[in-house]
């Protein structure tokens, strides 16, 4: 019985060997192919990702380089930033872009940043924030050229939900007050001083603003004391940060109250005229 059941044993043995082996030829090769496959593709994302993080390296070194030569010699900085900038498919072309507008406008060279600015909200490959924001900076720096212009660089910045939302009223609202709609600038500088999300700073200036338009429907002539120019100048490279600080700094009350001072004085002469009469 011993032999028996040895030789039954080895029997059995060899059968799964060769349901094994039937096996391996059927399904070997696709599993061999597969494993190939995975070791290749693994290994070829291990070099995309190599060279991605590679070329990700070499353009933050390029565009620090470029923001650098921009503080020593504005026009090779800018130079170097608009080759930047031209590469559609590097990371840092949008951003390159952005900075060498907001050079432009720290030189006062408004149409210049103007038109960069534009140039990056209709650029469909850049980030959608840094859109907005550039459709914000344009629509500060062309509050000279009339509503219209300033309405047409911020777009739909205004019926959105995002952050930019506020400051995107507020402009709107300081070009309602250059043109004289007073009724507009009263909506928009109201919602934003009594929303409790207004940021603090954007608020009190709203406030100031909402002052001038009172007084504006109300009939005082607010020309020489809405100092425009003061908020536009105020627009710098870290927009709105930068507003939250400085913005519209001309456009307060204490301002049309020095010019109500000046205008008081300048009657002052026609007052004496009769008593003076009287004295010949």
């Amino acid at each position: 019985m011993a032999n028996e059941d040895r030789v039954l044993k080895e029997v059995d043995q060899e059968l799964a060997e060769e349901r094994q082996w039937a096996m391996f030829r059927q399904y070997g090769p696709g599993l061999i192919g597969a494993s190939a496959a995975l070791v290749l593709g693994v290994g070829a994302w291990q070099a995309w990702d190599a060279a991605r993080t590679n070329a990700a390296n070499t353009e933050a070194v390029e565009f620090t380089e470029a923001a650098e030569l921009l503080v020593e010699n504005e026009a090779d900085g800018r130079a170097a930033l608009e080759a930047i900038a031209a590469d559609g498919g590097s990371g840092y072309a949008a951003l390159a872009q952005f900075r060498r507008a907001a050079s432009f406008a720290a030189a006062d060279d408004r149409a210049a940043a103007i038109e960069t600015f534009a140039a990056i909200y209709n650029d469909g490959g850049a980030p959608q924030p840094m859109r907005d924001l550039a459709r914000l900076r344009a629509g500060y720096l062309s509050l000279q050229d009339g509503r219209d212009v300033v309405l047409g660089h911020l777009g739909s910045l205004t019926e959105s939900d995002g952050a930019y939302r506020p400051y995107a009223d507020e402009v709107a609202g300081l070009a309602a007050l250059k043109a004289e709609d007073y009724e507009t600038a009263l909506s928009l500088f109201g919602a934003l001083a009594s929303l409790p999300e207004t940021p603090a700073p954007l608020a009190q200036r709203a406030e100031e603003y909402l002052a001038l338009a009172v007084a504006g429907k109300a009939g005082v002539n607010l020309a020489g004391r809405f100092a425009l120019d003061d908020v536009v100048g105020a627009v710098g490279a870290d927009a709105p940060a930068q507003m939250d600080e400085s913005g519209g700094e001309g456009a307060t009350g204490e301002t049309a109250e020095t010019d109500a001072g000046d205008e008081s004085e300048a009657a002052e002469p026609e007052a004496g005229e009769p008593s003076g009469s009287g004295n010949e």
